[in-house]
Parts: structure tokens; sequence; C-alpha cells
């Protein structure tokens, strides 16, 4: 089964990943290891137009659709998963200001960010769950030039490199999740500081830092979509993220099961290559059925998107199977690998590290598993 891609589509798709091959493989594993920002990688992407390959091209964007979007990082994330999970979180604070900024803000903001002469972040989660952080809930206070803010956000990716941020915050303590807000912010705004970087399992490459707000003033200009109107664009952006997840949750499987195949067919026991065992067949054969069915679900939900379509739903069922297959994959890779799958001579036990990385911003405001059993129930 595959999916019915365009011409421009497969063009997009082999040139991603000639580049994820020529530039990002290379890098991956010392990426993963110094846990820098791979900025010489970043500048490469958006020469290639990665970064604005979604947007219309009056927004700086190649205008070649979401579907090719994630095309693209499949073939980044089989090379890096924590290269392409930058472009990713990119994606989503462009979005944002694509979908809901006002004109003035599109107009100055998302050419930059397209060509990626500037890098955007997306600041949501509370720090409610981090361990000894109290009540630091992110509070939008109204003046008369605009608002202030005071408080803590919490796992940030691209936090400490990207120049825009798209902020939420309280604005209507009363209304509870439907009392939020989005501002747009650049990155060396008075008051607004890199607490710390968060260290994390996988995606090492992608930075992730607690951000702290103290008496931050922000122009109403900033102001991204209505007051009070963060929670369904939330949803909607987290639904996206959630199909882009699902392509780099694709990528890492295509990579476990590549070298799988090659391990199973290089390594001898018992006068034959581990490969002719029924057990690692079986592995293989799981591995291979299941990215197919993901990669079909990842390509369809994505066509949803470009078409206008309701995508919500579908977009939760990919987090599902993603989280599930894309975990089973690399711990069948470890398996198979033996101990050199534990070792970090390899790449598998990157691919468990990151697998697990690429899904677990998107369930922060509502399990996939209620998006759909809503859907159907209500």
């Amino acid at each position: 089964m595959r999916y019915p891609l365009s011409e421009e589509h497969l063009l997009i798709q082999q040139t991603a990943r000639e580049f994820a091959e020529r530039y990002v493989k290379p890098e991956a594993s010392a990426v993963d290891r110094a846990g820098a920002h791979p900025q010489e990688l970043v500048r490469r992407m958006a020469e290639h137009d990665f970064l604005g390959l979604p947007f219309p091209q009056e927004c700086g964007g190649a205008e070649a659709g979401f579907l090719s979007f994630v095309l693209a990082i499949e073939q980044i994330a089989r090379a890096s998963a924590s290269v392409a999970a930058i472009p990713v979180n990119h994606f989503i604070a462009s979005y944002t200001l694509y979908r809901w900024g006002s004109a003035e803000v599109k107009e100055q903001l998302l050419p930059v960010l397209c060509r990626g002469e500037k890098l955007g972040a997306f600041a949501f989660y509370e720090p409610g769950a981090a361990p000894g952080s109290g009540d630091r809930r992110l509070v939008a206070t109204r003046t008369p030039a605009g608002y202030v803010l005071n408080g803590t956000k919490y796992f940030v990716p691209n936090g400490g490199v990207a120049d825009l941020y798209v902020v939420v915050a309280q604005t209507d303590p009363e209304r509870g999740q439907a009392g939020f807000s989005a501002f747009v912010l650049d990155g060396n705004t008075p008051g607004m500081r890199i607490a710390r970087r968060v260290e994390t399992m996988g995606l090492n490459g992608c930075q992730v830092a607690e951000i702290v707000f103290e008496g931050v003033e922000v122009s109403a200009g900033r102001l991204v979509g209505p007051e009070n109107g963060a929670a369904s664009m939330i949803r909607e952006m987290l639904a996206m993220r959630r199909i882009a997840g699902g392509a780099m949750v694709a990528g890492i499987m295509d990579a476990a099961l590549e070298e799988s195949v090659k391990y199973a067919g290089q390594r001898v026991q018992f006068g034959r290559p581990i490969g002719r065992f029924p057990a690692i067949r079986k592995m293989i054969a799981d591995m291979a059925a299941n990215l197919n069915l993901l990669r079909l679900a990842v390509y369809s939900t994505a066509d949803l998107v470009d078409k206008g379509e309701p995508f919500e739903a579908e977009a939760a069922m990919v987090h599902m199977f993603a989280g599930r297959t894309g975990q089973a994959a690399c711990i069948d890779a470890i398996q198979i690998h033996g101990g050199y799958g534990y070792s970090q001579e390899l790449p598998v036990e990157r691919f468990f590290r990151d697998v697990k990385g690429a899904l677990v911003y998107d369930s922060i405001m509502e399990q996939p598993e209620q998006v759909v059993a809503g859907g159907l129930m209500g």
C-alpha cells in the first residue's frame, strides 16, 4: 500500500532525503552527544526552503502545502529526529501567526520566519507539573498600552535559540482554559529571560528551555488572535503538531528498520545470519507493516489539512498509533542488535530516546484518546 503522492510531492520527498543524507546524517551522532543547537544545519534547511515549505509565496514561503512539509520532516527525522524537531516547532509558531496574526504582524514577521532569517518557538506549557515549580502561571495583565506579563513558561522547544516566541498567557483567570490569550514577542524583549535549559532524554539537538517573564510589556498589536481565544488555537496547533510528530516517528522507524535489516543480515549465529530466525523476521515484518500504516495515516491526515477538511480526530489517531508502534519498533531494533543495540556505538539507542520525544509535547492539553472518543460519543 502506498499513498498516491503527486510528482511534486515525490520530488520534495527525494530532495529532502538527499539533503538529509548529505548534511544531516553525518552530524546526527555529534548533535545528539553535544546537545548543542545545530545552527549550520538550520541555516541549510532555510536555504532549501524547508522552514517555509507550507506557506504561501506572498508570506515568503514555498507554497508547497502541509503534506510536502511532513514528507520533508520524515526524511530529516530519518537522519536525525533532533534536527527535524527544530523546523517542526518553528512551524508551529509560524503557523500560529499565519492563521491568527493581524495583517501587520503577518507582514512584519511571517516572511522572516518563512525564509529562516529568524527562528520561532511556541511557549504554552505551564510549570505546574515541574518539580518544585509552585504557582508560576504566566499572567497577562491589561494596561493602557497593552499588557504586562509575569510568570514562567516551562518546556519551550527551541527555547533560548529562537528569535521570536508565540506565548500563551492567562488573561482572565475566572474563565479557566477559556481565559488564555496568545502574544508574539521578540526573544530580546526586556524582562524576558531564559532561566535554564531543560535537560531531556532525547532530541538533544532541539533545545528546551524554561523562560521567566518579569514585568514584560507587550503592545496590544502583539496580541495574536482574539483576547481569551487561545484555547481553540492551541487545539488546532496541537493537532498539526501531532501530524508532524507522526512524520518524525515514521522517519525514526524507517531508520530503525534499515539498521535492523542490515544488522540481521550480517550478524551470524549458529552458522547462519540471525535474519533467518523466525523471531527476528517477525520483528522486522512488524516494523515494516506498522511503518507503512503510519505513513498512510500521516500522509492522508496532512492531505486533509491541505484540502481544508476537519482533521483533529485523525491527527489524534496518528498520535496514538505513532506512539505505540514507534516505541515498539525501536525496542525491537535494540533487541535485534543485542548488546550493541544498548551501546552508543550504534544509533538504535538514540532512536529509542528520540521516538518518545517526538510526541511528548502533543498530549499536554488534551489526551488524544479523549479527542477521538469525544468525536464519536460526545
